[in-house]
């Protein structure tokens, strides 16, 4: 059975990863800004507060419905439903914080859409890493 420091130390290791791809994703996308560095910060603060939570009861609502499937079925398939939240959270942030740029429609997609394909490559290892690992476990 998982603990809930399990699911809590799933969700900070997965924040440092996520976090620190969409920063980095932003300063791309928006680097003809001039204050980019300081806007990306404050959509990575923003997203880490958020996705903490979201990412939190993501995790519980896979537990408590444990669907029968294969693990690695499985973890694709939470890897899907996560990175549809997580995507639409990023998109309304980054249009949010660079809402004066001319472009913020089509760079705050582009950093959605680029970060839906690394990020579910990272999640899905993520998932693996955590599936292998003692951590949390009663």
């Amino acid at each position: 059975m998982n603990s809930r420091k399990r699911h809590i130390a799933k969700t900070i290791t997965w924040r440092l990863i996520a976090t620190s791809t969409t920063f980095i994703l932003t300063i791309f996308f928006f680097r003809e800004d001039p204050n980019a560095t300081e806007k990306a910060s404050w959509v990575a603060l923003i997203e880490t507060s958020i996705k903490m939570i979201l990412y939190y009861y993501h995790e519980r609502i896979w537990f408590i419905n444990t669907i029968k499937l294969k693990s690695k079925i499985r973890h694709f398939i939470k890897t899907i439903t996560w990175r549809i939240t997580a995507s639409i959270t990023t998109f309304v942030i980054a249009l949010f914080i660079f809402k004066e740029d001319p472009q913020a429609m089509e760079k705050a997609t582009g950093i959605a859409l680029v970060e839906s394909i690394l990020k579910m490559i990272f999640y899905y290892l993520h998932e693996r890493a955590w599936h292998t690992s003692k951590f949390g476990l009663k």
